[in-house]
């Protein structure tokens, strides 16, 4: 079980990983290397295998973390219209030039079993959620060799037990985003992000409402509100072991304070963390080679 974060812990937090970049983005300065800048072309496509684990809440502002392991073959395809397994599972893109970006992509999340969880034990599981909708990407610069962005999705947003799929509503997620490639020619990237999520009241009430039927005296029922979800705050890093093989690390943290449903009995606190590491290893790729911006 997670414990409990305060606030004055999620900010320490929040300033160590500034200070790392601060440091990173230091030392980039006074490198001063010029052969930073060149970008490698890669593989159109690419097929492999992936395994990672995934230490994630099992809802946001959860009292409880669940660990989610996954080892299945991948897909890559960098098409100047039909991308697979980037920045989302898969998308399409209709505009990309040097100022913007806009396409309809497709995310994905781990399910909760409400048995293993004491705040929802009693109540019905959380299932697999998957959104789709239109995302409009503004392209803002380059700053210290690295890319900065501002992510608008838009995501319908739908829960399924591969059995039946359900709408839960929509969900806004804003974020800006820095990635970087091949710091201090190490052939690690890394990226970091900051952005807010505000969803419709159906997304809302998945979490957090709490029908009469499943009532205790140590959970009311309650109805729960749209409006602000929560912020959150991520950073990863991926290292290339190989040409065909590489790591990656990352995490992040949600901060819930002041969101709609702080009342809610399914509301445990404030803040959560999520962990996660991958391997992949890139078996086939194809001869024809595209820009790394794909």
């Amino acid at each position: 079980m997670v414990t409990i974060m305060n606030f004055a812990t999620v900010s320490r937090t929040i300033v160590i990983i500034v200070a790392v970049l601060i440091i990173m983005f230091s030392a980039e300065v006074r490198a001063n290397d010029n052969s930073s800048k060149v970008e490698s072309t890669i593989p159109l496509w690419e097929l492999g295998l992936a395994a990672g684990g995934f230490y994630t809440p099992d809802y946001p502002a959860a009292e409880k973390n669940s660990l989610h392991g996954l080892v299945m073959p991948y897909v890559i395809y960098r098409g100047d219209f039909l991308r697979i397994g980037k920045d989302s599972i898969l998308k399409g893109v209709f505009i990309d030039n040097d100022f913007a970006e806009f396409d309809i992509s497709v995310a994905a999340s781990f399910n909760s079993n409400s048995n293993d969880n004491n705040a929802r034990r009693g109540m019905p599981d959380l299932d697999y959620l998957f959104e789709i909708g239109p995302q409009l990407k503004i392209k803002i610069g380059e700053f210290y060799g690295g890319k900065t962005e501002l992510l608008i999705p838009l995501h319908a947003v739908f829960s399924t037990d591969i059995r039946r799929i359900d709408h839960r509503g929509y969900l806004l997620t804003p974020t800006i985003s820095y990635k970087k490639r091949n710091i201090f020619n190490s052939r690690i990237d890394m990226y970091s992000s900051v952005g807010l999520s505000v969803a419709t009241k159906k997304l809302h009430e998945y979490f957090y409402t709490v029908e009469p039927q499943y009532a205790t005296p140590t959970r009311p029922a309650y109805e729960a509100d749209g409006g602000y979800l929560g912020s959150r705050i991520a950073f990863g890093l991926s290292y290339g072991i190989t040409e065909r093989i590489r790591a990656s690390v990352g995490g992040g943290i949600g901060y819930y304070g002041g969101t709609a449903n702080t009342n809610s009995p399914l509301f445990r606190q404030n803040a959560n963390v999520s962990i996660n590491a991958v391997l992949t290893w890139s078996i086939i790729q194809s001869d024809t080679r595209v820009n790394p911006n794909r």
